[in-house]
């Protein structure tokens, strides 16, 4: 991490189940770097993404207030390389707004939900930074 990232990523975990007819469950772990500290949250969601976006807000809502004025206004997948089948390449773009201006950021990974964190990860250092610099305007 060099000095104007505001965090970085140590890792993190998503577990999907789905037991007989029930309802899926998943659950992410997400782990980041701010500052000196290391900080480890876990949250559900409704899919991966949700619950990878919930343990990342977890984890940095508490350094980054800012990040509470923050949200996903728009995701979407794009199949890079058809011919790969289900292994193809995706191109994920994450869309987020403050309510004033929107965002946004994208990954390309042959891995559909690497792809959305890393993005989910770029559009929130992209609100950390823009609530910053809004911030200095006005003071």
């Amino acid at each position: 991490m060099n000095n104007n990232e505001p965090f970085s990523v140590c890792g993190y975990k998503v577990i999907s189940e789905r037991m007989h007819e029930r309802n899926a469950r998943v659950q992410a772990i997400v782990e980041v770097r701010v500052g000196h500290s290391c900080v480890r949250r876990s949250a559900t969601g409704v899919g991966p993404v949700h619950a990878l976006d919930n343990a990342l807000r977890a984890c940095l809502s508490p350094h980054f207030p800012e990040l509470g004025e923050v949200s996903l206004s728009d995701y979407r997948v794009t199949v890079v390389d058809a011919e790969g089948g289900t292994g193809a390449q995706v191109r994920v773009v994450v869309e987020a707004t403050d309510g004033e201006s929107r965002w946004d950021a994208g990954c390309i990974s042959d891995n559909v939900i690497d792809a959305s964190f890393e993005a989910l990860c770029s559009t929130s250092v992209m609100g950390i930074v823009r609530a910053r610099a809004l911030r200095r305007a006005y003071a």
